[in-house]
This record gives structure tokens, C-alpha cells and sequence, in this order.
């Protein structure tokens, strides 16, 4: 693809996910935020004041016919998707869309050939992968502090309190068809399906048994897997709702522990910061050594990610986070949905991709 010597980006969707996603636009030198969209007029004028935007749009269509736009950030449920990115790609702008990707797998493949034969760069965002102790965790692995992988062990602990989200944004949320899966283990469960990809590469198959609280909380749930490679993971999913959070963010906290021929790595927290612990530990020759000289916090993760978005725009390389690795998430969730219904190991080769 062609350098661009600036981008001049657009944000569609102003919700409240946004006031994280902007932050690797908004610092960056190279990047200029030209406009913000969203329904919601007065949402969108205080955003464009807020982040000092140049316009703001309540159509998405006006905002990807403006000229001054070579980029966009588009930040919508998923179930609308599928039309914007393909307005986006007609439009020649080069495209990072919020996860999970899509709702049908068809969608994303169509999303892909349209971002191909427009000649765009398109991209899945997906922030854990940027988060600071997770990069470093991944680092120390490759460079073999504990020896061999053997396997994957991931925690994700539900709890009260956490920053305001609006009702309507809680409940599409727990809409199947709207969201295209559960809250938990496909919604927030994307990012741990990205988390166990990065640090270990493809799934070979999956078992999963997922429980509903109040009949539409997908927790408790567990989720075990087999990597190519040989290593095994489990994903463990719970809810505390008499667990207080004094996080910024959401209620939630995530463990992520990888374990070595030679030692094993624990990333401690993510989300929130429910146990004041260092975020990550290396557990070595009988010692345990704390790694807290590192940026922790879950806002720096969405920073990293925007920030890598805009330098791949400038350099003219593919970004982290392809179209066919979104799809390849949403493989490795359906593989989860179907084992679970099935009550069986289902390989993800057995997953295809359905036509529209």
C-alpha cells in the first residue's frame, strides 16, 4: 500500500468504548481527529468538543463522502458491521473496526474482499494484545525465560462496580442475534480468544460447557482448547456480583498464566485492578521475581493500538489484527458455541464459513 504522510481520521460511533479507542489519535503527532459521527446530535457535538475535532456528522455516510478523510475508526454494534465497513471501503478509506468482528461468518468475508479490491487497509482492533504486561509476558515466552510452552491458563472474574454504561448499550448486548453471541464468552470473550492466538498460536479443537446466570449471563463457563502446536489452554469464566471493583473502567479482571518447561509467567490483572499485586511475576528456580516497572493500565492497551493503527498508515504496511485473523477469532468462537451446544470437541476445521 501507498504511505500516507498524515492521517486525517473520522470516529463513527461516539459511545462510551470511544473515550478509549481515541487515545492513540488524539497524542498521536501524525494524526489529525477531522471528524466525529453519531446519532445522537449532542453526543456528538460534546465529543467533537471534547477530543477538538474539526466537524461532526449524525450520518456516517456524509462523514465517509468528506474528502478530507483518508481513515476511520468505526466503533458500532455488531450487528451494523457489515454496512459500514463496506460503505468505507467504497469510499477509499482505510478501515480499523471495532471487534468482534462481525455476526455471520460470511460477513467478514465479504468485509475482507471489499476492503481487497478497494486497495484499503483494513483492521480488527483489538487492544489486549497491546497491553503492556501481555507484549512483555509474550517477549519473555519467545525468548525462552521459561523454557518450553506447555500451556495456557486464563481467568476472567466478573465483579460490581465499574465506570457508567448506558442500559441500551448493556442490553443489545445480551441480545443474541444483535451481538452475534453471548456477553461474555463471545463480546468481552473475544479479547481472551485473541489473548491465547497471540500467545500461542492457532487452535487445533475445543471443549466448552457454558452455564447462564439469571438465564442471560453466559457465567460460569469453562473453555479448553488444543493449540497446533501441542500445548493445551482453559479459560476460566465467573461472576462475583458481591465483589466490588474500584477499577476505572469495567468490572472485570483477568489472570493470564502461562506455564514453561522452565518456569511460569502470571499477568495478574488487565481490566480493573482488583488484587494490588505486581501485574506481572515470573516463577523461576524456586523464586519469584515481580515485573511492576511496566505501564499497567487497560486505557494504555487501547493507546498502543492506535498508535500502531496510524504508524502501519504511515509506513505503508499491513497492521497487527488482519481481516483474516478476526476471522479467524470468530472461527475459534463458533467452534466454542457449537462444542457447547453439542456437548462434544469440536475441531475448528469443522467450522465453515456460511454462504449469504
Amino acid at each position: 500500500m501507498q504511505k500516507l504522510d498524515r492521517v486525517k481520521i473520522g470516529i463513527v460511533g461516539a459511545g462510551r468504548i470511544a473515550d478509549l479507542n481515541i487515545l492513540g489519535y488524539l497524542d498521536h503527532p501524525r494524526c489529525d481527529l477531522v471528524a466525529v459521527c453519531d446519532l445522537d446530535e449532542d453526543l456528538a457535538k460534546r465529543r467533537q468538543q471534547e477530543w477538538k475535532a474539526k466537524k461532526y456528522y449524525t450520518d456516517y455516510e456524509k462523514l465517509l463522502a468528506d474528502p478530507e478523510l483518508n481513515a476511520v475508526e468505526i466503533l458500532l454494534p455488531h450487528r451494523l458491521h457489515l454496512p459500514a465497513v463496506l460503505a468505507a471501503a467504497k469510499a477509499g478509506k482505510h478501515i480499523s473496526l471495532q471487534k468482534p468482528m462481525c455476526v455471520e461468518l460470511w460477513e467478514g468475508r465479504k468485509m475482507i474482499e471489499a476492503a481487497k479490491s478497494a486497495g484499503v487497509v483494513f483492521r480488527v482492533t483489538e487492544n489486549f494484545i497491546f497491553y503492556p504486561p501481555y507484549r512483555l509476558q509474550k517477549q519473555m515466552l519467545d525468548a525462552g525465560e521459561i523454557g518450553e510452552p506447555l500451556s495456557i491458563a486464563i481467568r476472567l472474574c466478573g465483579a460490581a462496580g465499574g465506570w457508567w454504561v448506558p442500559l441500551q448499550t448493556w442490553l443489545w448486548r445480551l441480545d443474541f442475534e444483535e451481538c452475534g453471541g453471548t456477553p461474555s464468552v463471545y463480546d468481552d470473550g473475544y479479547h481472551k480468544l485473541s489473548i491465547a492466538k497471540f500467545m500461542l498460536g492457532e487452535i487445533e479443537s475445543v471443549k466448552a460447557w457454558i452455564d447462564f446466570t439469571f438465564g442471560a449471563i453466559d457465567t460460569p463457563a469453562l473453555v479448553s482448547w488444543k493449540h497446533k502446536s501441542g500445548q493445551v489452554g482453559n479459560w476460566e469464566v465467573t461472576t462475583a456480583p458481591n465483589l466490588m471493583s474500584y477499577g476505572k473502567y469495567y468490572g472485570a479482571d483477568e489472570w493470564v498464566e502461562l506455564t514453561g518447561t522452565k518456569g511460569v509467567l502470571t499477568a495478574t490483572r488487565c481490566t480493573s485492578k482488583l488484587m494490588e499485586i505486581p501485574p506481572l511475576i515470573l516463577c523461576k528456580n524456586g523464586r519469584h521475581t515481580a515485573i511492576d516497572d511496566i505501564r499497567d493500565d487497560w486505557g494504555d492497551s487501547f493507546h498502543d493500538a492506535g498508535h500502531h493503527f496510524i504508524d502501519s498508515l504511515l509506513s505503508g504496511t499491513q497492521p497487527a489484527l488482519t481481516g483474516e485473523d478476526a476471522l479467524y477469532l470468530m472461527k475459534f468462537w463458533k467452534a466454542i458455541w457449537q462444542s457447547h451446544c453439542e456437548n462434544r470437541a469440536v475441531r475448528l476445521e469443522e467450522v465453515k464459513e456460511e454462504a449469504s
